[in-house]
């Protein structure tokens, strides 16, 4: 049975891998005939949302190489005519995780047999999806697995968003402050962008404050000494004050939490990821694939359900505040990668986000919070040319974010759907 069991997983694997390798080579074309152009590319969108609130009719976005070089109104021939979308920035998930995958057995855990090898080609399938869905920067927290992924995609080699990731993570049970400190540096030479760090317990087991005060500070405080961002995955008052005090970037999750909380994001220019709606959705989508591994029991997916309903009435007090920096991301584990865009819906639907607001916490604002706002997010001269089209108006209508008929990252078309 085992010998069957890996028999299948390799099928699988090789099956997926030559559907991959086609899908590959096809957005190496579009990449080589991108690249290869000797005039600019012109783009004609019928509606274009700017990434900073902005909103412009028939727009003619010139690209040359990787970079926007000229937005204005001329009306002369265009190499792609979108001007029955509406165009946007590249989306950007700043959480997701990208070699999270359902093994051959359709279940959540790791298959014992899997190799390294195989772990990197369900993150880079997962990459592509994302991709496909209008996803061109994501942040993955984060496995060592990562970083290969992330300078292939860098180098060209294969298809995906631009990938940055904290590595591994650090808990309550990662050492002393001196022990986290040598970790964050650790960290830092191994190519880390950002440092990823538990200060919580999982919501599926109450969510508790697990760090001292002192162990995040010393993570923090290293952190910023080499330039490195912190996200912090944290749920409750006193873990989030803790975090904020000691000038940690971002929070994960939060959840739930005082106003007095919210005052202090708002002072001190935290950036908050909540995670509404995906990230529940999926987990209860796909309960029989979970359940019984770990702390995916009956009473994890009622504290979930639990924690759902609370995080919709923190997320509509924090909204109330104006001005706590809300950035866009899922947590996208296994099942969730390409159906990112529907956490947008979830936020505007059922948490009552403002559509360009939501709009604007996934590109220039996420932009902003992974350090990036001089190169994406926005489209404007002199930024990468990463740019989604979708039918509709998502202003209108939010559920437009996925019908997406246009991808281009970095000035290449990776999609181009009839319309």
């Amino acid at each position: 049975m085992k010998q069957l069991f890996q028999n299948l997983r390799q099928r699988r694997l090789l099956q997926w891998l030559t559907v991959f390798l086609t899908v590959a080579s096809t957005s190496f074309l579009s990449a080589t005939t991108a690249s290869a152009q000797a005039e600019p590319i012109a783009i004609r969108a019928g509606r274009l949302l700017d990434g900073v609130g902005g909103v412009m009719e028939n727009v003619t976005i010139t690209i040359e190489g990787s970079r926007i070089i000229r937005l204005d109104d001329s009306s002369g021939p265009v190499d792609y005519d979108l001007t029955d979308l509406t165009v946007m920035p590249g989306w950007i998930d700043t959480h997701v995780h990208l070699t999270a995958h359902f093994n051959a057995q359709g279940r959540y855990n790791r298959d014992p047999d899997e190799t390294p090898a195989q772990t990197v080609l369900y993150a880079a399938e997962n990459a592509h999806r994302m991709l496909m869905a209008g996803f061109t920067t994501v942040q993955s927290l984060g496995s060592v697995a990562d970083k290969d992924l992330r300078d292939a995609i860098e180098r060209g080699e294969l298809p995906g968003p631009r990938v940055l990731t904290s590595l591994r993570a650090i808990s309550v049970s990662s050492g002393t402050p001196d022990e986290l400190r040598s970790i964050v540096r650790e960290l830092h030479a191994d190519g880390a962008d950002v440092v990823k760090m538990f200060a919580s317990a999982s919501i599926r087991e109450g969510g508790v404050k697990l760090m001292s005060d002192q162990q995040i500070r010393a993570v923090c405080h290293e952190a910023n000494e080499l330039g490195l961002r912190t996200v912090v995955h944290a749920y409750g008052t006193e873990s989030l004050t803790a975090i904020i005090e000691a000038g940690c970037e971002g929070i994960e999750h939060g959840n739930r939490y005082s106003d007095e909380v919210i005052a202090l994001m708002a002072e001190h220019g935290t950036y908050l990821d909540p995670h509404l709606g995906l990230l529940y959705a999926n987990y209860f989508d796909n309960r029989e694939k979970y359940i019984g591994l770990g702390n995916y029991t009956e009473e994890g997916f009622a504290l979930m359900e639990e924690a759902r309903v609370i995080g919709y009435e923190t997320f509509r007090r924090t909204l109330a505040n104006g001005n706590v920096k809300i950035v866009y991301g899922t947590d996208a584990v296994a099942g969730a990668h390409g159906m990112n865009a529907e956490e947008f819906i979830y936020r505007v639907r059922d948490g009552g986000q403002d559509p360009m607001a939501a709009i604007v916490s996934a590109t220039s604002l996420a932009a902003e919070s992974l350090g990036l706002a001089d190169q994406i997010g926005s489209v404007r001269p002199g930024y990468l040319a990463d740019l989604v089209a979708v039918t509709g108006n998502p202003l209108e209508d939010i559920s437009s974010v996925r019908n997406v008929k246009f991808v281009m990252k970095d000035g290449v078309v990776y999609k181009n759907l009839p319309r």
